[in-house]
């Protein structure tokens, strides 16, 4: 387990390194509401993936201060004790990044998350654009406090979700502060400039919309898939009892999208 002194508090995160780590890029992988760390590497299986292709992977905690005792993030507007408290959530991120960089010389920073983590990921992406490379949030959105935000520079964006998805809705929000999905793609399509009429293609159930930006290195793409509730799609392990139809392997969708930003 690796620490790191962030805004006087101690925080950790589980690191998995690839065979040759020098030179190798970073996914960051945060973990959803009441989750950890093992949860999120079980479901997305990246240690798999950093042993077959080298890339570093790190699962940061969340923090939980009451008896209760939910790990949470503070995205700004979600989610339990890390909002009360108002953690440094995005400082922890740039810190690990900061820190990963000086030992291994990374190849890019990718940060992705499941849910709450999904939340964070986006706010981290607005805020650490100049560190970060691309973004891919999974059954996650943004809130009104988000929306007069913009990035340091236009950033790739990759969002999946789940067309029957109710505690994260892509259309229609039930929750005061939780934005329907949908909106969390406008906003990124607006701050990045990218033209508002997307290709659509569909199989197996599964929608992308690809979002182009003027110079074609910042496109923001939503992969939904219609059937699947609150779930990384085609994850190994659910958090909950919720439907996925396994027409789509999430991690294996983010790998490509990444690869494709480093090129």
């Amino acid at each position: 387990m690796e620490r790191l002194l962030v805004d006087g508090r101690t925080r950790s995160f589980f690191l998995h390194l690839p065979p040759e780590p020098r030179g190798a890029p970073l996914i960051i992988a945060l973990h959803a509401l009441g989750s950890n760390p093992y949860l999120m590497e079980a479901m997305t299986e990246l240690s798999l993936l950093s042993d077959r292709e080298d890339v570093i992977v790190a699962y940061p905690i969340g923090i939980h201060a009451s008896d209760r005792g939910e790990r949470a993030w503070n995205a700004w507007f979600c989610c339990r004790d890390a909002l009360y408290e108002k953690v440094d959530d995005v400082g922890f991120l740039s810190a690990i990044i900061d820190e990963l960089d000086y030992r291994y010389d990374v190849d890019g920073t990718l940060i992705t998350g499941m849910s709450n983590g999904g939340m964070l990921a986006h706010l981290a992406g607005i805020q650490l654009a100049d560190k970060v490379t691309a973004i891919a949030p999974v059954a996650a959105t943004i809130g009104d406090v988000i929306l007069e935000l913009r990035p340091k520079r236009p950033l790739p964006v990759l969002m999946v979700n789940g067309g029957a998805d109710e505690l994260v809705p892509f259309y229609h929000s039930h929750r005061y502060n939780l934005l329907p999905a949908e909106e969390a793609v406008d906003y990124w399509v607006r701050v990045n400039e990218c033209f508002a009429t997307p290709t659509i293609r569909e199989k197996n159930g599964v929608l992308v919309e690809h979002y182009r930006s003027r110079d074609r290195k910042a496109d923001v793409l939503s992969y939904r898939s219609k059937d699947a509730g609150h779930v990384w799609p085609g994850g190994r392990v659910r958090m909950h009892n919720e439907d996925d139809p396994m027409t789509m392997n999430a991690t294996a969708v983010i790998w490509k999208f990444f690869q494709d930003q480093l090129r």
